[in-house]
């Protein structure tokens, strides 16, 4: 393991250290003849430098006048095209920190600069280029930390999954506004989420068997629920969050952040993809504390919940505009933070509205033209206040037609949900505060009976649909499943799915003490029973089953 700790440094406006200072510098007009000094280098500082220089993912360096001279023609090419900068959300759906989107009037610049022969400019007019504290995105961090070795993933064969433990040692909890997750194989590492251990068993269970990290994407050894997300519920995921391919670094806004408890360790759930030859990783992590616990908590959402796995996701081949939709009802004031999405390959679309109180529709969210290696993390300029009985509405949609390019079958399959990046997943991500810390446990519990309700809706349709239900009838009952609230019923599991889930769990109650025990749970029932520990203590508690019943 490699760790080092550096000077606190200054957060505010770090991301960009000298960067903002070249807006007002930005073109305004489109230039007939410009010049690189005058029009070019602005551009190119505000949106392309902070990437493409030494030590970034970038492959080469824009920096100068003979960088970008040389560059040009595939500048216009990837500026036209929108492919660079990378920035997917669409105009006029949620206002973003740090936005990359290049106007007509910049295009036109560029693009007439390449025409008329690309001039460098009086020397005396070239602004000052960005400055950076380090070559970490954020300025150098207060924590790095280093995998103690390095992966070997292999050159072919399936996607892997496997986690890594990275032994912390901390006197004392810290709170972390922000991460960077630099990988030593960029082209093999799709994802890693951050976990948190604090019962020292992925520390055990990593190299046990002879092989750096172990087996799976589990999370373990986590400590109280309370003030913290939903695990699997959330878009955090139970830990400090996510990074994928493509993924820009931020600080929390409002003083937010996540807490990383005294003795507990970090664990990288990673995401592996073979890519033609063996690669090497060791993933590094730099972490940014903040001074002092935040006055508020931040939990994360998603519309559909849990990456779409319980919302019954199954694309047809040939389908090019398979949707799964979703709404999420707040019952308390929130402030949404930032937003995101996942998919994989065929992902096409992620879009998400508010519908307020009152009816009024707050778009939010929208990526009208999906890319598996850009998937950014975006935080609101201003927290966006939803209040009480707001519903949330997330749409994801997928293309699995031979016109789709991004289709990795020729020709198209069946695609249906799994971890497998030849598989698909798809949700709308939100991080979220309650406007009162005092409303922090009605919200948690709303974004997991979210999940739970999601869960049920998708149970009772596979079975209705193993019994032969006509689709029309099935839908009548799905709303009206849909809509009932706790209290309605007669406390009794009813209904043909309700009673063969309570008969399941008599079953699985073994030694009949009203409780299911974790060696009473086998693989066939784990799945679901998840969804019914709401404590994750790994049982089914009879406070747990009464509370089920209840609803």
């Amino acid at each position: 393991m490699t760790k080092k700790t550096t000077n606190r440094l200054t957060r505010a406006g770090l991301a960009l250290a000298g960067f903002t200072t070249l807006q007002s510098t930005t073109i305004a007009d489109a230039k007939v003849k410009p010049t690189f000094t005058e029009d070019i280098a602005p551009i190119i500082y505000n949106n392309c430098t902070e990437c493409h220089r030494n030590g970034q993912a970038a492959p080469f360096t824009l920096k100068s006048y003979n960088d970008v001279k040389k560059r040009a023609r595939n500048i216009i090419k990837a500026t036209e095209d929108h492919y660079m900068p990378p920035w997917h959300p669409v105009e006029g759906h949620g206002k973003f920190v740090d936005e990359r989107r290049l106007t007509a009037d910049e295009l036109a610049t560029l693009k007439n600069w390449h025409k008329t022969g690309m001039v460098e400019g009086p020397v005396d007019k070239l602004p000052e280029p960005p400055k950076f504290t380090s070559d970490w995105l954020l300025g150098e961090p207060d924590l790095i930390v280093t995998m103690p070795k390095a992966y070997t993933m292999r050159a072919d064969g399936s996607d892997i999954y496997r986690s890594f433990c990275i032994p912390m040692d901390l006197k004392e909890d810290k709170w972390v506004a922000g991460f960077e997750v630099r990988p030593s194989a960029r082209a093999v590492l799709h994802h890693v989420i951050i976990r948190i251990d604090q019962s020292g068993e992925a520390r055990k269970a990593d190299g046990a068997k002879g092989t750096p990290g172990f087996s799976g994407m589990r999370g373990i050894g986590r400590g109280s629920r309370r003030g913290g997300s939903n695990d699997v519920f959330s878009g955090s995921l139970g830990g400090l969050g996510g990074w994928a391919v493509g993924g820009t670094p931020r600080i929390l806004p409002l003083g937010l952040a996540r807490k990383l408890p005294a003795g507990a360790d970090i664990v990288l759930n990673s995401h592996f993809h073979p890519t033609g030859k063996e690669e090497e990783e060791q993933t590094t992590v730099g972490l940014y504390f903040t001074d002092k616990k935040p006055d508020r908590t931040l939990i994360g959402f998603q519309v559909p919940p849990v990456f779409g796995s319980i919302s019954g996701l199954d694309i047809p081949a040939g389908e090019s505009n398979y949707e799964l939709k979703s709404k999420f009802t707040t019952p308390v004031d929130i402030d949404l933070i930032g937003v995101g999405a996942h998919m994989h390959y065929i992902g096409h679309t992620a879009k998400a509205h508010a519908t307020l109180p009152d009816s009024t529709i707050k778009p939010l969210f929208y990526i009208d033209d999906w890319d598996f290696n850009w998937q950014g993390r975006y935080i609101y300029d201003e927290p966006i206040r939803l209040p009480a009985g707001t519903t949330v509405e997330g749409t994801v949609s997928f293309d699995n037609s031979a016109a789709n390019p991004h289709n990795q079958f020729n020709p198209p399959r069946r695609v249906r949900w799994g971890l497998e990046s030849t598989d698909e997943m798809g949700s709308v991500i939100f991080s979220a505060v309650p406007a009162s810390e005092e409303d922090l446990d009605e919200f948690n519990a709303a974004v997991r009976d979210h999940a739970i309700d999601e869960a049920r809706l998708m149970a009772e349709r596979r079975i209705s649909e193993r019994a032969g239900s006509n689709r029309s009838g099935l839908a009548d009952r799905l709303e009206q499943f849909r809509n009932r609230r706790p209290g309605n019923d007669d406390g009794r599991l009813g209904g043909d799915w309700r009673g063969r889930l309570g008969t399941r769990l008599k079953e699985l109650d073994k030694n009949n003490n009203g409780e299911i025990e974790p060696d009473e749970i086998d693989d066939r029932s784990r799945r679901y029973i998840r969804f019914i520990d709401t404590n994750k203590d790994g049982r089914v508690s009879k406070e747990e089953l009464s509370r089920m019943n209840s609803r």
